[in-house]
């Protein structure tokens, strides 16, 4: 049976990739640079992913004759563990000093980096997906106190993932399920953040 057409479903997710972008946020003649240390963090709960679509439907005689739509953005909500201080104060966008760094009211642009993450498949096999324009977005804490049962609290962040400007992409996703797949694996996705049609031959050459 060929692998594409089994019918294969998530069993859970795993690793969650970030990398920061050093370069060509707001370039339209470039895709954009990334740090080329990439962080993998194997401390995802759960991560939700909602679309920020608009519809455009056009009737004539009497029928539907266009059904399109845009998708402008991704909503990223993440539940994990934790996440290393180095990590939360890149996000953040702050340099601490002494341990200390400050919010104000001013205005603030967050860092923009890569979100990416792989999946496993009842197969063993993998998915993978790479977000490469995300940012926080500001959300609410809590500080709860300790009780007599042992429990590690989750956390939970939100992001929004927005498409390049050099190419409008806002998802790449990747399937070793596919027939076409032949040769790469999820982790040779996830090795770096691949934004561009461009990338693939290079990344991945056919032999």
């Amino acid at each position: 049976m060929v692998k594409a057409k089994e019918l294969l479903y998530v069993v859970s997710i795993e690793s969650l990739y970030l990398a920061f972008m050093t370069g060509g946020k707001d370039s339209r003649d470039a895709i954009p640079t990334y740090d080329p240390e990439i962080y993998q963090l194997d401390n995802i709960t759960e991560l939700g992913i909602a679309g920020n679509a608009t519809t455009l439907v056009k009737w004539a005689s009497g029928e539907i004759f266009v059904n399109a739509s845009k998708n402008s953005k991704f909503t990223l909500s993440l539940t994990h563990v934790s996440l290393p201080q180095e990590v939360q104060d890149k996000i953040d966008g702050v340099t601490p000093v002494k341990g200390i760094t400050f919010s104000n009211s001013n205005v603030k642009e967050y860092p923009m980096f890569a979100m990416g993450f792989t999946a496993k498949l009842n197969d063993g096999s993998r998915v993978a997906r790479w977000y490469p324009r995300v940012q926080k977005v500001p959300s609410e804490e809590t500080f709860a106190t300790a009780t007599e049962e042992s429990e590690v609290k989750d956390v939970s962040a939100t992001f929004d993932a927005t498409p390049l400007l050099f190419n409008d992409n806002t998802e790449v996703k990747f399937s070793e399920t596919r027939e076409s797949a032949t040769g790469v694996s999820a982790f040779d996705f996830m090795a770096q953040v691949v934004a561009d049609e461009s990338q693939i031959e290079t990344l991945f050459p056919t032999v």
